[in-house]
């Protein structure tokens, strides 16, 4: 497998042996981004990738939130819009797999969870929208689903993969806090922000119950070093 990228996910991948597939994993990951340079850095480096490995299997990691027809599309969204037409007008053989709210190792990075965790272990004050809503995954859990996938199904699929209960955000905060044995500060909107997801279709029933989807999926994919 060729590797482009060095973030989480590619380490993931580091020790996953394939032929003739190109994992790109080297994407802009913060959903409210809106630095064109990155957005053209990671534009550049898959046309890039695409003219190198022109037999390989491509896989690229997209978000969920293109899923949802009527979800607003802030820049960073249309981004990723942009990079799945390039990909399937240019890739014979594609993967694209729609990602929600990845965590795994919580640490101090601009993703929703690992931020709420931030603030929380450092008593920053944040503010959370009473009716916000989003999917999780586990990010070993990926690796899994696409083994899966590549191994099941033949290419050119765009496929979301997340565990299918939406959670209100508010409790993903309060599931932190159970974990952690912390509170968090945090300032309570009055304001809507989610869709829903329809779930992959692709996956079986048993790989679900491989993986401990439900609604305690987060609860019990979550490790908290102590605070």
């Amino acid at each position: 497998m060729i590797i482009i990228g060095n973030g989480q996910i590619a380490r993931l991948f580091s020790d996953y042996f394939a032929d003739n597939i190109c994992l790109f994993a080297s994407g802009v990951s913060n959903s409210r981004c809106e630095n064109s340079f990155e957005f053209d850095r990671e534009k550049k480096l898959l046309l890039e990738s695409i003219k190198k490995y022109p037999h390989c299997k491509f896989i690229y990691f997209s978000s969920c939130a293109l899923s949802a027809q009527n979800y607003p599309k802030n820049q960073y969204y249309l981004h990723k819009q942009n990079m799945e037409e390039i990909i399937q007008q240019s890739v014979k053989n594609y993967y694209i797999f729609r990602l929600p709210q990845v965590f795994g190792e919580l640490k101090r990075h601009f993703t929703l969870i690992n931020y709420i965790y931030t603030c929380i272990k450092d008593n920053i004050e944040f503010e959370i929208y009473d009716e916000a809503y989003r999917y999780v995954i586990e990010i070993s859990d990926i690796k899994i689903i696409v083994d899966y996938f590549l191994k099941n199904y033949s290419s050119n699929i765009v496929a979301d993969i997340a565990n299918p209960f939406r959670y209100k955000v508010l409790d993903l905060v309060k599931i932190i806090e159970c974990k952690s044995k912390k509170r968090g500060i945090y300032k309570i909107i009055s304001k809507f922000d989610g869709y829903f997801l329809e779930n992959s279709n692709y996956i079986s029933d048993a790989m679900k119950r491989r993986l401990q989807f439900g609604k305690d999926y987060f609860y019990n994919k979550l490790k908290i070093h102590e605070i």
